[in-house]
């Protein structure tokens, strides 16, 4: 992805670009980014068109929701091809007119805008979506408005994320943000109090001008090199012994090692009490005492906590994803192979996914099996690997649709107090765009992409972590998927229960020479689950 702070001197292309400020990249930021990618030609990039939000004049920003390297990471994982980070000083006296003409078509070249439903622009904020689309029509600029997205009742904006983040209630951060709040940021130097009172901590400093939790303890985990470690984190100034500026200050239970320069992952999960200070260093160490505890307790699996969190595999689980991969290529081989008869396309969509589909473990990525037939089949339109990757993923992802059940199921493991999560092998911007299309993303709690943590399944500590990251123990949480290896050997070494979700695959597809564990539970619909929970013991 390309990233520019100015329109002036850039390349001269036709753009659908995305309109906002996407400070945080919740869930409601990535369909106006999302509408921006669909129904494109390979020679329209897709850009996104803001401004840092603590330059904005006419918005109250109480703090930033992520940094600038996880803001380009996501925007790359949608699919974005350019960023425009534009200095709003330079253009803010703009009127609505000159903002369209002068910057939308003139330097941008845009022929699609997609925008939030409450989007306003031009000078003083003028201009609403019904100026946009009436001055955009003008030029032939086509505008998409994206209506408001609740969760929970709930209307996604960054102002509702800041609110939860205020007031420590992390799990609805978590909902509302499209993933957890994290503190990532280098380990410094302390006072080594903590290891004089037996309980060694890790100092990071608050970054600046970033939305802060509310001051307390909360209980948390932390993430590094892939292990995660119970935890209890204080974030504040620490008023027993004080502290220059706010901190998060976090015990890790059952670690021991140097951490100072390195940016452990730490995730307050639940707030224990306010920052409170105490009439000696015994005091704060029995507190300490107790607080850790608490902490260990929410992650423990040696005791009985009855089922909590449901977790999903997402191909070929909640997504028949031989049928949506089908669809990819179809698109594939009709753009850049429009003499194909129909026969033709269908011959060689069905070579293209038995080549891919290989066998369970040889991995053949997407990009490879392209790169192979472009020079199998040498394109009539012309294109490259990347081009023809960013279409062919486009569709394919596009063309995911959930299985009738799934959207009820989860609705009604939600009403029925379950957390959801979606643990999914593969790389990050293939399985983002389809968990995007999906919809599923506003039913989760928790997704976690193999491919952005380094780690797949069926390795036990990607299960793990996504427990952790809920709040809850392996042994409190199911998880459904259809992989033998991938999702119920690894799901049942990590401590879940695992439930078999049993597809009508192809004859020879290689799934089905897989020995699965019989003494499993298994499901050929999603709703069956509500019936499995029913019968589990809590």
């Amino acid at each position: 992805m390309n990233t520019y702070i100015s329109t002036e001197n850039i390349p001269s292309r036709p753009r659908s670009v995305a309109l906002g400020l996407f400070d945080g990249l919740h869930p409601a930021h990535r369909q106006v980014i999302l509408s921006a990618t669909m129904g494109i030609d390979d020679a329209i990039a897709v850009a996104v068109y803001t401004f840092d939000p603590t330059a904005v004049t006419t918005k109250n920003s109480n703090g930033l929701l992520c940094d600038t390297a996880e803001e380009e990471h996501l925007l790359t994982t949608i699919g974005v091809d350019e960023l425009f980070r534009v200095d709003f000083a330079a253009v803010q006296h703009l009127s609505p007119a000159d903002f369209v003409y002068k910057v939308l078509k003139e330097q941008l070249g845009a022929v699609k805008v997609s925008c939030g439903y409450n989007y306003r622009f031009g000078y003083r904020g003028q201009g609403d979506v019904s100026l946009l689309t009436a001055l955009c029509a003008e030029v032939g600029i086509a505008v998409t408005v994206v209506p408001e997205i609740d969760i929970d009742g709930i209307p996604v904006s960054s102002t509702a994320i800041r609110a939860a983040i205020a007031d420590g209630d992390m799990a609805l951060t978590r909902r509302l943000l499209g993933r957890p709040y994290c503190l990532c940021t280098p380990v410094a130097e302390g006072q080594h109090l903590g290891n004089r009172l037996g309980f060694p901590t890790i100092n990071q400093p608050l970054p600046v001008g970033f939305a802060h939790p509310r001051f307390g303890v909360y209980a948390s985990c932390v993430q590094f090199e892939g292990e995660t470690y119970p935890a209890v984190t204080n974030i504040g100034l620490r008023p027993t012994v004080g502290a220059d500026a706010p901190l998060a200050e976090t015990y890790i239970l059952g670690f021991s090692g140097d951490l100072y320069g390195k940016s452990p992952r730490v995730y307050p999960l639940t707030y224990l009490r306010p920052e409170q200070a105490f009439p000696s260093l015994e005091a704060l160490q029995e507190q300490i005492e107790q607080d850790a505890a608490s902490a260990a307790a929410l992650l423990d699996g040696t005791k009985h906590h009855g089922i909590r969190a449901v977790f999903f595999d997402f191909d070929d689980t909640l997504d028949n994803r031989d049928a949506a991969f089908r669809v990819g290529l179809s698109a594939f081989l009709r753009y850049y192979y429009p003499s194909l008869s129909e026969e033709e396309l269908h011959a060689r969509r069905e070579e293209m996914f038995c080549f891919q589909r290989g066998h369970y473990g040889e991995i053949i990525y997407y990009r490879d099996m392209l790169a192979h037939f472009l020079e199998k089949w040498p394109p009539e339109v012309p294109t490259d690997v990347p081009t023809a990757y960013r279409r062919m993923i486009g569709a394919f992802a596009a063309a995911g649709q959930p299985h009738p059940d799934v959207y009820d199921t989860l609705t009604t493991l939600r009403e029925r107090g379950y957390l959801i999560g979606i643990i999914t092998n593969g790389t990050p911007r293939t399985q983002s765009l389809k968990i995007d299309h999906s919809g599923l993303r506003r039913y989760a709690d928790l997704v976690v992409l193999a491919g952005d943590e380094g780690i797949q399944k069926p390795d036990v500590r990607i299960f793990r972590m996504a427990a952790a990251r809920l709040g809850v123990p392996p042994t409190a949480c199911v998880f459904v998927g259809d992989h033998p290896v991938n999702d119920l050997e690894g799901a049942r070494a990590a401590g879940f229960t695992p439930i078999r979700k049993v597809w009508d695959f192809d004859v020879d597809h290689p799934i089905r020479h897989i020995p699965a564990a019989e003494d499993l539970p298994s499901i050929r619909h999603i709703s069956e689950v509500l019936t499995l929970l029913d019968n589990t013991s809590t």
